[in-house]
């Protein structure tokens, strides 16, 4: 018997907010995978909470038979009631554990377990339980292709209603069938869901055309409208002039001729033609506006980025042969050269010592052109970057801080929030700031260590889009393959072999 998630006219408001997040809220769940996409606060999260239970909806139903699962983005321990799973050899727990990769060992020590390790064994834990409703949050965080692999092959034997969170655009494109996109014009509006029957980055593609064709509809009624306002103005001082030339005021009372003149155009109805006309362009011109609101409003923020010009490198950076040794671990690598303007992906399993290589790249780039030509966005932010990052914004300009902010805004950003002391902000705004900055000091050289993680797929495309034809040198550490391939033209793998790893230049 297929199941069927239903939400019948949810709606939802936190209590620290004065506007509905959801409101009058109808959707159904069925049997397959379902993405749900869009902007950082636009949703996604909290409908997902919703879901499993974990919130209530402040009106409306929510309709869910059998058990849901639900896997955060971090899995720290194993409960005591997944020990059933965990040892349960039959046919189907054998099975995943062929598909995951998982043995006895991994499954006895939990806490010393990789990202990936401990990323397989939640989702082994999920799907052993079967149950009807599968709840993903961003489940491809820091995971090499390896483990990705690992996860569809395993996550596509599901056959529940599956909904994943996730700004990884290859991984869902291999995986769903379905995309919801989230978006919420301001603060003050509830959430907009469009419901695409495609996986994401077609979902995206068609949104956007439908978008622009809808702008393009508004664009050529409201054309109209202007043409005929022309024309109406026109006809509008042809009807006063007559109405003037068919007067008796000015006449004489003895202009006997004059009057009948006038008594006889006005018999004959020649005063009227032009006024009928006119009523008739009034009731053209009311329609065509009554149309024109009938229509969807589209509520675009400029899409992309800011056009920007960056500093050029007029010479290579020689990376010459070597090995990075610490403890328990070296890395070698051959001859590597940096040329300008060339695009660079390192990329590689976790920990085979791609981070290493960044920062060696870095030491050496800084010492031949400072700091200034140089930018890098880290993988991770600690607390003291939440307040080096306000600082820099704060200690702008207006000029500049209003380029960064129609940037934010553009990233479906809140800039005002960057103001406001006190305030957590999430990893993905703090990201989105830290990478505005670095793109406004102009460097010749980025390097990005895993850009988006944490980032929504519509700030992903924003930042693809502009340094896909920005003059930067880029080096560029992801595991995200379609940003990768997009903006890389050569790629450094790093494989590790034991307590030893090396470069390949591919």
């Amino acid at each position: 018997m297929s199941t069927t998630i239903i939400l019948d006219d949810v709606s939802f408001t936190y209590p620290t907010q004065q506007n509905p997040l959801f409101e009058h809220l109808d959707l159904s769940f069925h049997e397959g995978w379902t993405a749900l996409s869009g902007v950082n606060g636009s949703g996604k999260t909290t409908l997902a909470m919703l879901l499993s239970g974990k919130l209530l909806p402040d009106s409306g139903r929510i309709r869910v038979s059998g058990e849901v699962y639900y896997c955060p983005q971090l899995f720290t321990t194993i409960d005591v009631d997944d020990y059933q799973y965990l040892y349960d050899y039959g046919a189907y727990g054998m099975e995943l554990r062929r598909l995951l990769d998982l043995d006895d060992d991994m499954l006895s020590r939990p806490e010393t377990l990789s990202g990936g390790e401990r990323k397989r064994l939640q989702i082994f834990i999920a799907l052993s339980r079967m149950p009807s409703l599968l709840i993903l949050d961003e489940p491809t965080n820091h995971l090499d292709e390896y483990n990705r692999g690992l996860l569809l092959d395993a996550l596509h034997r599901f056959d529940g209603v599956g909904v994943v969170i996730s700004h990884d655009r290859a991984f869902c494109d291999a995986l769903v069938k379905r995309t919801l996109i989230f978006s919420r014009p301001d603060a003050t509006m509830p959430v907009h869901v469009e419901d695409m029957p495609l996986p994401v980055t077609k979902a995206f593609a068609e949104r956007e055309g439908r978008r622009n064709a809808l702008l393009s509809q508004r664009a050529a009624l409201a054309g109209r409208i202007s043409s005929l306002d022309q024309t109406h103005r026109l006809l509008d001082q042809k009807v006063r002039q007559g109405a003037q030339k068919l007067s008796k005021r000015n006449l004489s009372p003895k202009d006997h001729d004059g009057a009948g003149r006038i008594d006889l155009a006005r018999v004959s109805g020649k005063d009227r033609k032009d006024a009928d006309r006119k009523r008739a362009l009034e009731s053209q011109i009311d329609r065509v506006r009554s149309d024109l609101s009938k229509m969807e409003d589209v509520r675009l923020r400029k899409s992309g980025l800011s056009s920007r010009r960056f500093n050029t490198l007029h010479s290579s950076l020689p990376v010459p042969a070597g090995s990075i040794e610490v403890p328990g671990y070296r890395l070698d690598f051959p001859n590597i050269e940096i040329t300008p303007m060339s695009r660079t992906a390192i990329y590689g399993a976790n920990g085979a010592g791609k981070s290493l290589l960044v920062d060696h790249l870095i030491s050496l780039a800084r010492a031949k052109w400072g700091d200034d030509l140089v930018a890098y966005i880290p993988q991770e932010y600690g607390v003291d970057d939440l307040e080096r990052v306000r600082d820099a914004f704060l200690a702008m300009d207006d000029i500049q801080r209003g380029r960064i902010a129609s940037d934010l805004y553009r990233m479906e950003g809140d800039p005002c929030s960057f103001l406001e002391e006190g305030l957590l902000l999430s990893p993905g705004e703090l990201r989105k700031l830290d990478i505005l900055l670095a793109l406004d000091r102009a460097p010749a050289l980025l390097v990005m260590d895993e850009p988006t993680n944490h980032l929504d797929i519509t700030s992903v495309m924003a930042l693809e889009s502009m340094l896909s034809t920005s003059s930067l040198t880029l080096v560029l550490v992801s595991h995200d393959a379609a940003f990768r391939q997009a903006l890389c033209t050569r790629t450094l793998a790093v494989v590790r072999e034991g307590e030893c790893g090396h470069v390949v230049l591919q």
